[in-house]
């Protein structure tokens, strides 16, 4: 085990601290020495090399609780110990509330007083591997790493704004639009970036378990019940739940999650107490809201309360200017994943990504990128790297594809893409089709009768 350099031991008896500190310097540790309080935090405030502070319960002026909070005042990051008799106990475990690590009760041996150091010692380095890890999400989900232009400049808005409040959000786009990213960039960039990251995905829940998931159950609540449950929401304390397609959930416990919404309390299945919860909530979905309103499958006071702040994010096909960006982003990525060095994509390569229509948006793009790097073997993408239904074949009309064409594309192209993306988006019904694409019922079925379409594309 790895020890730190420096313990510093306070105690004012001095054959107390001389047999700690002779201990400590058999083991390999650095040892400084302080008779009172004051002599420890002058020696804090003058040396930077204290790691871990033992100090005694009870001393002459101030005493080790008082001395531990000074102590976490002038550096967090040193760990104290306590060491106490038995008649403070209670005293001790109230130091730990405030911060302490860890207590020892005289008389101790060594071997438990070194097993309770070597603890202290593995706790700071977890503390130390959390913060790394915090830091790599932080950088990793910073504001400024999120890729695109004046398309995009209302989405920078709103995270801004989101990210500095605790107000619920709702962030609305097509699949693989980025909505989690954009989840996670106002959480690790905002006033939670310390807690969890819950992430919930609606729809991959069974709809039977989805309460007792999300709220926590009591054992014995159902069968399978053999113990209790906290669930995501407890777990998520201090931090964001991030409801995924919340659109799926089943309307029965929409009511539920009302009242967690609502009162910011939790009542597990089968449990009768309400436990209190401090969790930001932010959600997404992939469909229409309103129309889910207007079809009673998602509560509309649900919506009010979750869509505090609105988020809509705009699909890869209007988003064209960002794709040589993206494409580039996702380059870097892979070369650090892979044995590979790509240094570009040529243009030609780029002039095909541009004319694609992306139904599966940013996430196929970069599926298509990653194919490139497994596909190519130059130090450039090229055009041929790129899967055949990006880059020229013909489609099952006998229309050759934009990017094919390599032109700007016509009016009929455009409009037969429009139609197929609004079918494929309003799952075939024909209604939100046409209200998509601003047209009437009847002029949707002349556009459909004159491109040929007669049913919506498999999804």
């Amino acid at each position: 085990m790895t020890r730190p350099a420096n313990i510093l031991v306070v105690e004012d008896d001095a054959a107390m601290r001389e047999t700690c500190a002779k201990l400590f310097r058999l083991e390999g540790f650095g040892v400084h020495e302080a008779s009172t309080a004051s002599e420890a935090l002058d020696h804090i405030q003058q040396q930077d090399n204290v790691d871990i502070v033992l100090t005694d319960l009870k001393m002459k002026g101030m005493d080790g609780l008082s001395l531990l909070r000074k102590i976490k005042q002038l550096d967090p990051g040193i760990e104290v110990v306590l060491m106490t008799g038995y008649g403070s106990i209670k005293n001790a475990v109230e130091a730990m509330k405030h911060g302490a690590a860890d207590y020892i009760t005289k008389p101790f041996d060594t071997d438990e007083l070194l097993t309770i150091i070597d603890k202290t010692i593995e706790l700071t380095g977890l503390k130390g591997e959390v913060s790394r890890l915090r830091l790599e999400l932080h950088e990793k989900y910073r504001f400024d790493n999120l890729i695109g232009g004046a398309s995009m400049r209302a989405v920078y808005e709103k995270i801004e704004a989101a990210r500095n409040t605790n107000a619920s959000v709702l962030i609305c786009g097509e699949s693989g639009t980025g909505k989690e990213l954009v989840a996670k960039a106002i959480h690790y960039n905002g006033r939670r970036a310390n807690g969890p990251f819950v992430p919930v995905n609606c729809a991959a829940m069974p709809r039977d378990l989805i309460e007792s998931e999300l709220f926590g159950h009591r054992k014995g609540a159902f069968t399978s019940a053999t113990a209790d449950s906290m669930g995501l929401f407890r777990a998520a304390v201090g931090g964001t739940i991030f409801l995924d397609e919340i659109l799926e959930m089943p309307y029965g416990v929409q009511a539920k999650l009302l009242r967690a919404l609502q009162e910011k309390r939790v009542r597990p299945v089968g449990g009768a107490e309400e436990i209190p919860i401090d969790v930001r909530v932010i959600a997404s979905t992939n469909r229409n809201v309103q129309e889910a309103i207007r079809n009673n499958t998602f509560r509309q006071d649900i919506y009010y309360r979750v869509g505090v702040i609105i988020i809509e994010l705009p699909p890869l096909r209007r988003r064209v200017d960002d794709i040589p960006a993206l494409a580039r982003h996702f380059i870097a990525k892979f070369n650090r994943s892979s044995h590979r060095t790509v240094t570009d994509i040529s243009k030609d390569a780029l002039a095909a990504l541009s004319c694609y229509h992306w139904p599966g948006n940013v996430r196929e793009l970069e599926s298509v990128i990653e194919s490139a790097f497994a596909m190519g073997k130059a130090s450039v993408i090229q055009k041929s790297d790129l899967p055949t239904d990006i880059t020229g074949t013909l489609d099952g009309h006998g229309e050759q594809s934009l990017a094919a064409q390599g032109g700007v594309p016509t009016l009929s192209q455009v409009e037969r893409g429009a139609l197929l993306q609004a079918l494929e988006l309003a799952g075939g019904n024909k209604t939100h089709a046409a209200q998509l694409l601003g047209v009437s019922r009847p002029k949707l079925y002349k556009m459909m009768e004159r491109h040929d379409v007669q049913r919506p594309p498999a999804r």
